[in-house]
């Protein structure tokens, strides 16, 4: 088939959790048919990625072209004009579409949609709600929407979160617009593709009967391994998720206000690793308080920090989807302690894969059990391990979509879940 790809971020390198997910998923379906990929570029990506924006572009543009027939980046000029993404919000309150459907749109985008919509396509796949705008270009075309989250369900979250008025008003009204975008053009696919049952679920509340269907997020099990080669004697524990995100920083605070104090304590020889670009100040300040926590930023190749640590500790209670950097801590077999809401979409079981702790008590607790546990550690590691290679290989999760793609352009029910 020939299909055109539209994404709200350049899908390379694959070093973030949205970045992977687009990369192999992407690449699976680019080895079985021709694909056009218009991708919007996010600069504050490229700035932790790359030395320079030409490099980037360039780097970037040349690693998708090994895979896509052709490449095209656009600007979010929403986001390049006075005021940025302020002013995006500020108009939304005024304006018939949310902050949401409206931060993507712009004359270059519309112009490159246009031009894309002479071509001959068998199916269109849009791979965020905020690209729902330009599905009318295609209007006799096939096409499937992608849900990273489901959005509605994270903007209710987030304000259930807030502890600003102003913030929290905003956020729900965002919710109620994006709840009625999401019900009113759901008719427009031919299959909505989510990251989990659990998000099916949220979706389907909205928008009712229709063709939903989950494709996990994945990890790669060959890169993401124990080498048995990084070893360390303090014992530690490790966060990693980027830091420009902000349920990540919701965590990390968490961390370091909460959870750390109750256990330094009486672990005095024990560190604390945070990994993940973009650290805001008040991370990097808090974490200077004590000469045992590391503020790493953005790393090139986080396995040897994740293979060294005794715990992987994640917080994160706000947010949606599926959390990648889960997978990868068990592909590497860390014995990992975890809200359960960043196990959202991961088919977990307590005590068995992964520890849940919902507070920073809990938190604390696990973590004193555990790190005293080396048997308990190693024995929920294999089986993290064995749980991402039988449900989470991104080989495996790539074949599904292109069943889901290929079922959707010839107008077929969906093929039902393989696993």
């Amino acid at each position: 088939m020939r299909i055109l790809w539209a994404s709200h971020v350049i899908p390379y390198p694959p070093k973030s959790g949205v970045h992977q997910r687009c990369y192999h998923l992407l690449r699976a379906v680019a080895s079985r048919h021709d694909v056009d990929l218009i991708a919007f570029t996010q600069e504050p990506w490229l700035e932790i990625f790359y030395p320079s924006r030409e490099a980037a572009l360039e780097d970037c543009h040349r690693r998708l072209s090994e895979l896509c027939r052709s490449v095209t980046f656009l600007p979010i000029e929403s986001l390049k004009r006075r005021g940025g993404q302020a002013r995006t919000a500020l108009e939304a309150l005024v304006c018939p579409l949310s902050y949401t459907t409206r931060w993507l749109q712009g004359a270059a985008a519309r112009q490159a949609f246009m031009t894309a919509a002479r071509e001959r396509y068998d199916l269109v796949h849009l791979d965020t709600i905020g690209l729902g705008p330009y599905r009318p270009f295609f209007p006799a075309t096939p096409a499937t929407l992608g849900h990273h989250n489901v959005e509605s369900h994270m903007l209710l979250r987030r304000a259930a979160n807030e502890p600003n008025a102003f913030k929290r008003a905003y956020f729900r009204q965002e919710a109620r617009r994006v709840r009625r975008y999401e019900a009113k053009t759901a008719k427009d696919y031919a299959a909505h593709v989510t990251c989990s049952e659990l998000d099916c679920e949220r979706l389907r509340e909205v928008v009712g009967s229709g063709n939903l269907r989950a494709i996990p997020n994945g990890v790669d099990v060959e890169y993401f391994r124990r080498s048995g080669t990084t070893q360390s004697d303090q014992p530690s524990i490790i966060f990693v998720g980027s830091l420009n995100f902000y349920p990540n920083v919701d965590a990390v605070l968490l961390l370091l206000n909460e959870i750390w104090p109750l256990i330094k304590a009486s672990n005095p020889e024990l560190r604390l690793d945070i990994v993940g670009s973009a650290p805001p100040r008040n991370v990097v300040e808090l974490a200077a308080a004590s000469k045992d926590v590391r503020v790493h930023g953005y790393v090139d190749d986080v396995r040897p920090l994740i293979e060294a640590a005794t715990l992987y500790v994640c917080p994160i209670r706000d947010g949606g989807g599926t959390k990648l950097k889960l997978l990868d801590a068990f592909a590497m077999q860390k014995c990992v302690i975890a809200h359960p809401i960043a196990c959202e979409g991961i088919d977990v079981t307590a005590g068995l894969n992964v520890e849940l702790a919902a507070d920073a008590a809990e938190f604390a607790a696990a973590i004193q059990r555990l790190l005293a546990d080396r048997i308990g550690r190693e024995r929920r590691g294999s089986a993290a391990r064995e749980l991402v290679i039988e449900r989470y290989s991104f080989a495996e999760i790539g074949r599904e979509l292109c069943e889901v793609f290929e079922a959707a352009a010839a107008c077929k029910p969906l093929p039902k879940e393989g696993r």
